[in-house]
């Protein structure tokens, strides 16, 4: 990384993550005196140095105004920058999670008569140390031309909050991490709100002028949005307007099987299922504070002797959680609901039980109540039966006689024992005996009775 500020090779910024995922908040100016100080610093740099800032190398290189306004809001913001506080998600030895929470700057110098000077002396805090120098695992590096055209301080920070995951090409964002991060919780209640003014702006910023862009699905639970997935894609309009045309590769450290994974599995491999993929696949999806809280929940649980038959389980349910829960009261309150599901369920097959047999036995008058009309209809009918017999013969010998009347007069019984022949009592026990025939004397009495046997079917539904 160059230093000479005259020079025109490409400058890089590096941060830690867990400075990436800091919780703070600047406006524009403070993130413009900010980002020049990170372009400034060394790789190889084993401290900090006293950081001098020329205000028209800013100027210059951001494309400012060129006036005493540029020069006044570039001294404020130093000057804010001195008092200004940051929380940044951290581990302790042991793996616990903790927040650091620190200044970014010790102090600043600037002169009292502008005209004087021009520059500024900026001190980073000691407590810095850890996320900007000497960094060789989960660091961010990118081209500082990125955010030098970007507007918005919030632009900035959704630019590294993404840049970090663009080789995974995804990342699911908590609306309310998001506004912790920007700490922004006080300016954003509505999410509309955050939507328009942070969201859409930066997804219109980022790709008007840095090397990735995004697109974003919203993921609601009951009307409300509660999470963000952003897609992130390689920016080839920017990139290839670039002096060259030629992208700059960034080699940064946010890879599936790093050290903040080692950890955490380090935890929790004593639990049945416990895998290093899993630990993973939690690092990719979710800040570290959030999965480390949802673990020292549940060994404090079992340390407590609250009886946790699986662990794993419990915690990979917790992750998808946004807010952490009681998972003994989870657990009562899930028994007691199944419980009433399955009060609900019994309650339903025995509702459909009752229906089912009050229907069936409904079927059962109905089939009664017909063959009792049919025989009535024959008893008040004298020449019903010969009528009927003569139509069923005269079908039958037809050349194309359908298949169901072939096959009721070849079933059709006759010299029954106490049983005239060809009689009502005939054709009434052949109907009861079911099957073919008693469909088409049905049929026939439904086409030569309708008004009698469509009163009794509408009775029945």
């Amino acid at each position: 990384m160059a230093e000479n500020p005259k020079t025109k090779a490409v400058k890089f910024i590096r941060k830690s993550n867990n400075l990436v995922e800091g919780r703070f908040r600047f406006d524009i100016w403070e993130m413009r005196i900010f980002v020049k100080m990170l372009t400034i610093i060394h790789r190889d740099d084993e401290d900090f140095k006293r950081y001098r800032i020329y205000l028209k190398e800013i100027i210059s290189e951001f494309e400012l105004e060129k006036n005493n306004r540029s020069y006044e809001e570039l001294k404020k913001g130093a000057e804010k920058l001195a008092s200004r506080e940051i929380r940044i998600p951290m581990l302790s030895p042991k793996g616990e999670a903790m927040e650091l929470f620190t200044h970014i700057v010790s102090g600043a110098k600037s002169f009292v008569d502008s005209k004087q000077g021009k520059y500024i002396e900026v001190d980073f805090h000691p407590d810095m140390k850890p996320y900007l120098l000497q960094l060789q695992t989960k660091f961010l590096m990118y081209d500082v031309r990125n955010v030098l055209k970007l507007p918005s301080s919030f632009s900035i920070r959704i630019y590294e909050l993404l840049k970090q995951y663009e080789t995974i090409g995804k990342r699911k964002m908590n609306v309310e991490e998001i506004k912790e991060m920007l700490d922004i919780k006080d300016k954003y209640s509505l999410y509309a709100n955050l939507k328009q003014r942070v969201i859409i702006k930066a997804q219109m910023d980022l790709e008007a002028f840095t090397d990735i862009k995004f697109t974003f699905e919203e993921v609601k639970r009951g009307k409300s949005v509660e999470e963000i997935v952003f897609y992130i894609f390689k920016n080839a309009d920017v990139i290839d307007k670039r002096e060259g045309n030629t992208e700059v590769v960034i080699e940064y450290q946010l890879t599936e099987k790093d050290v903040t994974a080692t950890q955490i599995y380090n935890l929790i491999k004593q639990y049945k299922g416990s895998s290093k993929l899993t630990v993973e696949s939690w690092v990719n999806t979710y800040p570290v504070e959030h999965i480390i809280n949802r673990i020292n929940f549940v060994k404090n649980q079992i340390n407590v002797g609250k009886v946790i038959k699986n662990p794993m389980g419990l915690l990979q349910k917790m992750m998808i959680e946004s807010n952490l829960f009681d998972p003994i009261q989870e657990e009562i309150e899930l028994q007691e609901q199944n419980i009433q599901k399955a009060k609900q369920v019994q309650e339903s097959k025995q509702n459909q039980i009752s229906k089912e047999k009050q229907l069936q036995q409904a079927k059962e008058k109905y089939e009664q109540n017909k063959t009792e009309l049919m025989r009535s209809l024959f008893e008040t009918n004298p020449g019903l039966a010969k009528d009927f017999l003569l139509d069923f013969k005269t079908k039958r010998n037809l050349p194309d006689a359908p298949f169901i009347i072939q096959l009721a007069y070849d079933h059709y019984t006759t010299n029954i024992n106490g049983i005239l022949p060809e009689s009502k009592d005939e054709i009434m026990y052949n109907y009861n005996l079911g099957g073919s025939f008693s469909a088409l004397l049905t049929e026939w009495f439904e086409n030569n009775f309708s008004r009698e046997m469509t009163t009794l079917r509408n009775d029945f539904e």
